[in-house]
């Protein structure tokens, strides 16, 4: 109300119109809109996610970058594509953002993009792996994180050079993710002279993973498991496989391996069945840059508990749309086309340098960690 009636006097004082006296004050700040999983089987992503950009807000905000503030609205995708679309939609109408940041799971961001190209609205996704996000893509999208071809390769490349793998089953949800995550490891591994010895896909209501355990213990020799699904199933089927004697928890000699889907964590629900579990985040907490210990050390502060890469990756987002207005982004398409542009932005994660399809092509933002007996983690220098 103040800055109203101070935008009116102004106005009077020198002869200005109100409506662009004031419009040039609200052009002062930038509108985010959030879509994130708040209910649902991928929740977990939306409430960590939520703690990473307040942090990141309340820094940026606390001096403005080139005169402007931030504020951000959320809604609820739901990790599903009906929701989010219908999330989409309110936002774009009711709140009208400049940029948009999500979704976290690949069906849901999939479902969106198509809204943000019809209104020309750049969004910013940071965790969905599917290909087809970014290939062929739209010019309003854009990815931090290496899809699932780069990740695919890369981690079935590790398995068979570092693990000497040989053998692997797959294990995957049935949606756009998980089953081109899986493809893409059968096809690399297969490549380089692995053998794959089953691929089970499953729908996101399936609860007992006994029958599929019990299958997998009957094949014969395992060396890895690559595992894509959310927190839900896969603590299921991480204890199914320990209980039938096939993984490292159980005393067999398979490897899981796993992504960015799961929460930090995830090792004490699991307990003993997640041991020697190798799997891939975006956020190594043994990084020793400063930029890494500030975030830790005021996460910490701010919400008396340790960082987890969800909470890396979205605080990202924010230091990577201020970066785009400290470069000139004001305005939804000036925000498209320096985001675009971006070659060198170095964050918690990693660094990020899109390509023609808006891609992130840096590789260092994904860090492998392995599950030690007390359930802490090692950190394997492989990228």
């Amino acid at each position: 109300m103040r800055k109203t009636s101070l935008c009116i006097a102004v106005a009077a004082i020198f002869g200005l119109s109100v409506a662009t006296s004031c419009a040039y004050a609200q052009d002062k700040l930038i509108k985010i809109g959030g879509l994130f999983p708040m209910s649902g089987p991928g929740s977990y992503f939306g409430v960590q996610d939520k703690q990473g950009i307040e942090l990141a807000l309340a820094e940026m905000n606390k001096t403005g970058v080139n005169g402007y503030k931030f504020e951000i609205q959320y809604e609820d995708s739901a990790c599903s594509p009906l929701p989010a679309t219908q999330a989409g939609k309110r936002l774009l109408d009711q709140y009208k953002p400049q940029i948009v940041l999500g979704e976290e799971c690949s069906d849901a961001t999939l479902a969106i993009m198509p809204l943000m190209d019809e209104a020309k609205v750049p969004f910013l996704n940071a965790g969905s792996s599917s290909i087809k996000v970014t290939d062929p893509g739209n010019p309003w999208t854009f990815r931090i994180m290496p899809n699932e071809v780069m990740q695919g390769v890369d981690i079935a490349s590790n398995a068979h050079k570092r693990l000497n793998a040989r053998s692997a089953v797959l294990l995957y949800e049935n949606t756009n993710a998980g089953i081109g995550n899986a493809k893409v490891f059968g096809d690399t591994f297969k490549s380089l002279g692995g053998q794959v010895l089953a691929d089970i896909g499953f729908g996101r209501d399936v609860n007992d993973f006994t029958a599929i355990a019990t299958r997998i213990a009957g094949l014969g020799k395992v060396d890895v498991i690559p595992t894509y699904t959310l927190e839900g199933q896969g603590l299921r089927i991480t204890q199914a496989l320990a209980q039938a004697g096939v993984s490292k928890g159980g005393g067999g000699q398979a490897i899981q391996l796993g992504t960015i889907w799961l929460p930090f964590g995830f090792e004490q629900k699991a307990g003993k069945a997640a041991l020697g579990y190798v799997r891939i985040v975006q956020f190594d907490p043994t990084d020793k840059r400063e930029l890494v210990q500030n975030f830790i050390r005021s996460f910490k502060a701010k919400y008396n508990q340790e960082p987890t890469h969800l909470n890396a990756h979205a605080y990202d987002q924010i230091l990577l749309i201020a970066d785009v207005v400290r470069r000139g982004g004001k305005d939804p398409q000036s925000i498209r086309d320096t985001l675009a542009a971006t070659k060198d932005f170095h964050g918690v994660t990693g660094s990020v340098e899109f390509d023609k399809h808006n891609q992130n092509i840096r590789m260092d933002t994904i860090h492998y960690m392995e599950t030690l007996p007390d359930l802490s983690w090692q950190a394997l220098a492989w990228n």
